[in-house]
């Protein structure tokens, strides 16, 4: 079957083709194709999917889209990524002619979310309490401790109440502390970078991981030490972390 379709990795700002001579997945020769101030790094596909059946296999795959994405960073500085297995296909016209109507007719999104990217790249942070640290600490609360104290002498019902009380007193203390934490934690990143997604997090305590919060930031290179001193900071709290990147700007897209 003849290669009548266009895999696309991402836009870069570029108002011209270019044969890029950069090797993409399965060693594919990516070149850029231009519409307006815009152009899309492609290579020539079939009209579908990569779908290998080997987990290792997608998983190459991926890498080898990304490391297209990281290059394009570098060469072009900034990239507006594309995710895996964007196919753009002919539907009744040549798949470079749709593409070049493409960029040209988002022209305007395309500026506002290279501006948004230029320069940039994403980092993943997860940040972690211990657990059994924060509870015991919460234990020791005077309120706390009050209560345990009231038990003494307390018999049947009115000290299995009390005890539920403790329990109660505990979670709330160490709920407060989690919430307090994430905020801090929240604000002093977003002093250094304004683009910070906040992933879904749980932070009950019954949960089996101790997962306090999962950020995305948008970020220029030079500014990834902050992060890293703010993080480090964060483990006189009780707190650990971890940083991975950096990404193309997916989550920002």
């Amino acid at each position: 079957m003849p290669n009548n379709a266009l895999y696309m990795y991402g836009v870069v700002r570029c108002g011209f083709d270019l044969n890029w001579k950069e090797n993409g997945i399965n060693g594919e020769n990516v070149y850029a194709i231009s519409g307006g101030k815009f152009s899309a790094l492609v290579h020539d596909c079939e009209e579908k999917p990569y779908a290998p059946k080997e987990p290792n296999e997608v998983k190459e795959l991926i890498i080898a889209h990304s490391k297209i994405l990281n290059r394009a960073i570098e060469d072009f500085g900034g990239v507006i990524p594309s995710n895996f297995n964007t196919i753009i296909k002919n539907n009744g016209n040549l798949s470079k002619n749709n593409l070049k109507k493409w960029l040209k007719d988002e022209q305007e999104r395309l500026e506002r979310t290279w501006n948004k990217v230029r320069g940039k790249r994403e980092y993943g942070l997860r940040i972690y309490y211990e657990k059994d640290k924060f509870i015991q600490e919460a234990s020791e609360n005077n309120r706390v401790r009050k209560i345990k104290e009231s038990i003494n002498g307390k018999e049947g019902g009115l000290s299995y109440l009390l005890q539920c009380k403790v329990k109660s007193k505990i979670k709330d203390l160490v709920q407060e502390k989690i919430i307090r934490l994430k905020q801090e934690v929240c604000n002093n990143i977003k002093n250094i970078t304004e683009n910070t997604v906040i992933n879904p997090s749980s932070i009950l305590l019954d949960e089996e991981k101790d997962l306090l919060l999962s950020l995305s930031v948008l970020i220029e290179e030079e500014k990834v030490s902050g992060i890293k001193e703010i993080l480090e900071k964060s483990k006189e709290e009780g707190l650990s972390f971890h940083l991975a990147g950096p990404f193309a700007p997916h989550s920002f897209i």
